[in-house]
């Protein structure tokens, strides 16, 4: 009896378990048989791209909905790849920590959609990146309830329809491929199955949406390694374009890649230190000067050249347009006295300690940018000497010594 019991109890059990298995599929499987499945066959039937008259033709328009019906996939991704999803707290905190932006859970919208171009700018726009060109801006978004960030993919680019959905690939091979617009001229569409190398391009799509969440909300390493050699771009986004500035290898290679690509305009580098936040105050990047202080030597003061030149442009007009925009025209007396306080901390000590008769190839200019600046804008030592040297502990030794290259006017010795 006891016996009957107990295998009674058992194949409950298994009856439960198994019920609770079916139970999530069929939960995922639902999500994805409705908006998921209706998206997909409206990009199926629009095509990856299509042509009137041998010239490009908008075959399709994205959607916020087009978005949504990614994230069924993209969530199940990361969850089979060990993806730690955070709580409400923890990703609040982590996307401000990385991309300087607060997210409303009140809000009604869905997504906080991150612009590379405008940082600020909170237009709702949904289109799909091209990589290929890399001045185009990109966007981004996070998904606030399923607490991912992903940029807009289309359902051919991230899911296997032709071995998971037969239904859909059969529709696609049976579907016409010249249509007729409002107009009655001709369409030539081209479809997602004829993409060469869609497979690769898929799986490669995936591995990157993974890699870039296990990094920013998992701090995964591994992850890192990947990006460093897999998706630069994205991590030169993160640099520039948004301001994180917390890992010394991105630093290293935003900095360097910026160096190689602007290797006879080295003063455009001075820009991305010093920043406007999304409320007009400036922010410097203070882990990015840090990395210049540590990778200056005897032989290469490149960036060191670079920012004494952004200290000079911020007292001159810009006539040459080098910048962005014009640095003498965006900061404040105040923001410009703190940005040559900061660049001097890391010059002057950068220059007793290298410049030789040996280095002098290297290291030829005649004085340090803040002796210049103090000679022709007096003012900036007395706001810095006002502001506590804006904390930068070896500022008042520096300002001191600006008498050994020749007393500055409105230095007040001691």
């Amino acid at each position: 009896m006891k016996s009957n019991t107990k295998k009674a109890a058992i194949y409950l059990l298994i009856i439960i378990l198994y019920s609770c298995k079916n139970e999530n599929k069929s939960s995922l499987n639902q999500d994805t048989n409705t908006l998921t499945m209706e998206i997909l066959k409206k990009q199926i039937e629009a095509g990856a791209s299509a042509e009137k008259f041998e010239t490009d033709y908008p075959n399709y328009k994205y959607t916020e909905q087009d978005l949504l019906a990614t994230l069924p996939i993209l969530k199940e991704r990361l969850r089979a790849s060990g993806f730690k999803f955070l709580n409400q707290k923890e990703f609040i905190n982590q996307v401000s920590y990385v991309f300087g932006r607060n997210i409303d859970f009140t809000s009604n919208n869905p997504f906080l959609i991150l612009n590379t171009e405008d940082r600020c700018n909170k237009t709702a726009q949904f289109s799909r990146n091209d990589f290929s060109i890399e001045l185009n801006p990109f966007l981004f978004y996070i998904a606030k309830s399923d607490k991912l960030l992903t940029e807009l993919y289309a359902l051919p680019e991230i899911f296997n329809y032709k071995d998971d959905s037969p239904e859909i690939s059969a529709f696609e091979s049976t579907m016409p491929l010249i249509k007729t617009d409002t107009d009655g001229e001709k369409i030539k569409i081209y479809p997602w199955k004829d993409v060469e190398s869609i497979s690769k391009k898929r799986e490669k799509n995936l591995q990157t949406f993974i890699h870039r969440n296990k990094y920013i909300f998992n701090n995964d390493k591994a992850s890192l390694a990947w990006l460093l050699n897999n998706d630069k771009i994205f991590l030169k986004t993160l640099a520039l374009n948004f301001g994180y500035d917390k890992d010394p290898k991105i630093n290293k290679m935003v900095l360097s890649s910026i160096v190689k690509e602007h290797i006879n305009s080295t003063e455009f580098i001075g820009q991305f230190f010093f920043i406007k936040d999304c409320n007009n105050k400036l922010q410097i990047r203070k882990n990015l000067l840090k990395y210049v202080e540590e990778n200056t030597s005897a032989t290469d003061n490149r960036f060191i050249y670079a920012l004494g030149y952004y200290m000079l442009s911020i007292y001159s007009e810009d006539l040459d347009k080098i910048f962005d925009e014009d640095p003498s025209k965006k900061f404040t007396d105040v923001e410009k006295a703190e940005i040559v306080a900061n660049i001097a901390n890391i010059e002057n000590p950068a220059i007793e300690k290298y410049k030789s008769l040996e280095s002098s190839d290297v290291w030829n200019k005649a004085g340090s940018s803040l002796y210049n600046i103090s000679v022709s804008h007096p003012e900036v030592i007395k706001i810095i000497e006002q502001h506590n040297y804006f904390g930068l502990p070896k500022m008042k030794e520096i300002i001191a010594k600006l008498q050994e290259e020749a007393p500055p006017t409105g230095a007040d010795p001691e």
